[in-house]
Order: C-alpha cells, then sequence, then structure tokens
C-alpha cells in the first residue's frame, strides 16, 4: 500500500506543475498583447490557480454525475 502512496503523490504534484508551467505561458502571452483591455482580459482568465481549478472540476463533476 505505501508503495502506491509516492506514484500517487509525485502524480498529483505533476498535474500541478504543468499547470503552473502553462500559466506562466499564458501569462507570457497575456503581457505580449498591445491592446489594453485584451491584455488585462487575458490575465484575469489566467489567474486561477491549480487548487481552484481543482475545486471548480469536482463542482462540475459533481454536478454532472447527480444528473
Amino acid at each position: 500500500m505505501k508503495y502506491l502512496i509516492v506514484p500517487c503523490l509525485l502524480a498529483m504534484t505533476g498535474c500541478e506543475v504543468l499547470y503552473d508551467a502553462n500559466r506562466d505561458k499564458i501569462g507570457e502571452y497575456c503581457n505580449s498583447l498591445n491592446n489594453f483591455d485584451d491584455r488585462n482580459a487575458c490575465r484575469k482568465r489566467n489567474q486561477t490557480s491549480y487548487q481552484e481549478y481543482v475545486q471548480q472540476r469536482d463542482k462540475l463533476k459533481q454536478g454532472h454525475s447527480e444528473k
């Protein structure tokens, strides 16, 4: 049983690392936009943390499973 814990933790951490790396790339894109309003809208869409994303995803999954 304890041998399953490490791969599970690595998988969860790996997802968070990938999510954060993608957020950084999107942030670079947002900063490259010339239009002030577009740049701010892009930044606002990209501000969700991994923990917030997981909570939102789980909430949506629960909503679909209740139907």
